[in-house]
């Protein structure tokens, strides 16, 4: 049952990464390369481009806010913190943050249930802990 709840946490995470990938308009091949490096990383599987771009086929189908809105019910406080964490590592892969991203990524977390503040202070700690990874 734990790996089965991972899986499904992971496929958010996922479908978050994409969301924040494709919504400048375009996943680069940066963008791919991360998402297959988180993804792996939490799950221990590997993703194929052509996995990465039919997920993000299966986004630009359906109403991904409304998606995660429904998922916000039952995803625990920590799974939607990584689906925070994981997508906003993708916004910074091309080291340009567009306002399309930055909007997505914040109408993500609204969508999770995740107040403004502790949406702040999600990336806040990620950046400490870039910050610290690179010192």
């Amino acid at each position: 049952m734990p790996e089965e709840r991972m899986n499904t946490e992971a496929d958010w995470v996922l479908k978050a990464m994409v969301a924040i990938a494709a919504s400048d308009g375009r996943l680069d091949t940066r963008e791919v390369g991360l998402i297959q490096q988180i993804y792996e990383r939490q799950t221990g599987r590997r993703l194929t481009a052509t996995d990465i771009a039919d997920a993000a086929k299966a986004n630009a189908e359906g109403d991904v806010l409304a998606q995660f809105t429904a998922a916000s019910t039952v995803l625990d406080k920590a799974a939607k913190e990584e689906i925070i964490r994981s997508a906003y590592l993708v916004l910074l892969a091309d080291n340009k943050i567009s306002g399309e991203e930055r909007k997505k990524l914040k109408d993500i977390a609204l969508a999770l249930d995740i107040q403004e503040i502790h949406f702040g202070t999600i990336l806040e700690n990620l950046a400490l802990s870039l910050e610290g990874d690179k010192g």
